[in-house]
């Protein structure tokens, strides 16, 4: 049996070998000590360019946390109210159910617990980028209810109307549950520009990056052309029996999501976000964030799983081994990012790379481990519960899905469920689930465990998959088929 690596150094190497990951930057920033900011690979293979703390790489939903920061500016300012309905400010939006729509505030789009399910918009902005990308199939996409020629949603008001006449119902109420929403987030930006007046990039440039010193990070792809060293994007493709990344240029385009996850940076300028965490909301005396504020973003409101929940635009858990812990990722093609501060303890980390996927918390939480004096593989989840395995999983059996082409199938396996999975990003099969917990079941990927729960309703039957933080509903074989003939209802 292989030694287990005793150093982050080392380990993250040996994760870059079994990732396959072509370049990765990872930052540690101490309170009161100068950053370590380290590249392992490359920025571009092909070339044999490093990657290196100036290195731009995507944010994808990290951005999710800047957003936040500049809702709470506004909030500071008497400019709005977290708990303010998105209909004081977008008059037109609505959902297929009317009334609830008007109950749906900004701190429910923070917190993803505005009802909305998983949707397919989210290739829809972005379909300008997909339709030019390698790894993108439009066939696959069709079969999971994808509309490779649905007309590009590039505005707001095209947003809004979508979300208007779409077919679908919502989750719950607002504030019942928590199932991630892009869509949500990426309304926030509409919130901002029709508060503010002006555009939702430039606000955020002036309310967040400008008083972080944050010089590199922005919005503007014309960024990627004017910064001397830029990732190239490596996707994983199938091509027979063999897996390998294909390389793009392709950066995806989010258009009227770009609040959700649309920001580009490098690892030097993360490290002067991280001391917004770590000083209460000052950057070398620069105040970004007044500390009240930094803390609302800190505090859980909706609960996840393994000790985990939602704040404003990041992940916390309250007790990771004695301390909070304050994160978020991000994932796109080419783009993998994760952040993590332990605000009490003064210290944070964050990692970019250019490939999705990899389990990226693995080398980030060895750095972080490293100096909070933890194993290096502590996960960021707690462990599962120990349980007796039910009598039966037969209840469990069925097909899950979710908007953004992801189909799942539970089957009872006896002693565990086997799931499988159809989509554009997910191709697993035979993953093995075992319980820990009622409704809930575990598995073990990338040296991770994951965790996913089953949703019941009032009559008790199972009726969603939580899974990757969305709610899935269940279907039967027939929905399938709808979905390949673009008539599901989501």
């Amino acid at each position: 049996m292989a030694k287990s690596p005793s150093d982050p150094e080392q380990l993250t190497r040996r994760w870059m070998r079994r990732f396959k990951v072509p370049g990765a930057v990872v930052g540690i920033v101490e309170r009161g000590r100068r950053p370590i900011l380290r590249g392992y690979g490359y920025r571009n293979r092909e070339a044999r360019l490093p990657a290196t703390p100036r290195t731009m790489f995507g944010l994808a939903s990290v951005t999710k946390s800047f957003t936040a920061m500049a809702i709470l500016r506004l909030a500071e300012d008497g400019r709005l109210s977290v708990r303010d309905p998105i209909v004081r400010h977008l008059p037109e939006f609505a959902t297929p159910e009317r009334r609830a729509s008007r109950r749906i505030t900004i701190h429910h789009f923070l917190t993803h617990t505005s009802g909305l399910p998983p949707l397919p918009s989210i290739y829809y902005t972005t379909i300008r980028s997909t339709r030019d990308d390698p790894p993108y199939d439009p066939a696959v996409a069709r079969k999971v209810g994808i509309d490779p020629e649905h007309v590009p949603i590039d505005t707001y008001e095209q947003i809004l109307d979508y979300l208007r006449t779409t077919r679908y119902r919502l989750l719950g109420a607002p504030g019942r549950f928590f199932s991630y929403s892009n869509e949500g987030f990426g309304l926030l930006g509409a919130v901002i520009e029709r508060v503010t007046g002006r555009s939702y990039e430039s606000y955020v440039e002036e309310a967040v990056l400008r008083p972080a010193g944050m010089r590199s990070t922005s919005f503007d792809p014309g960024i990627l052309f004017r910064q001397p060293e830029v990732t190239i994007l490596y996707s994983p493709r199938r091509a027979g029996r063999r897996h390998g990344l294909v390389p793009s240029e392709t950066w995806w385009g989010e258009t009227c999501l770009r609040a959700a996850g649309g920001l580009r940076s490098n690892v030097d300028d993360l490290s002067r976000y991280l001391e917004i965490y770590l000083h209460a909301g000052k950057v070398d005396g620069e105040r970004v964030l007044r500390p009240s504020s930094v803390a609302q973003m800190m505090r859980p409101y909706a609960g996840l799983e393994g000790g985990v929940s939602y704040g404003y635009g990041v992940e916390v858990r309250p007790d990771y081994h004695g301390t909070p812990l304050v994160f978020h990722s991000g994932g796109l093609p080419g783009v993998s990012s994760l952040f993590a501060v332990a605000p009490k303890r003064g210290v944070a980390a964050v990692i970019l790379t250019n490939v999705e996927g990899g389990s990226v918390a693995v080398p980030l939480l060895a750095a972080l481990n490293g100096r909070l004096g933890l194993p290096l593989r502590s996960s960021l989840f707690e462990p599962p519960e120990e349980t007796t395995p039910p009598k039966s999983l037969a209840e469990y059996d069925g097909w899950f899905c979710s908007g953004e082409g992801i189909w799942v199938r539970s089957t009872d396996r006896g002693d565990h469920l086997r799931f499988d999975f159809r989509g554009i990003e997910l191709t697993f099969r035979d993953l093995r689930f075992r319980p820990a917990g009622r409704d809930r079941f575990v598995t073990r990927i990338g040296g991770q465990t994951g965790q996913v729960r089953f949703e019941r309703d009032a009559r008790g039957r199972v009726w969603a998959l939580f899974l990757g933080h969305r709610l899935l509903r269940r279907r039967s074989p027939a929905d399938l088929r709808r979905a390949r003939r673009g008539r599901l209802e989501w």
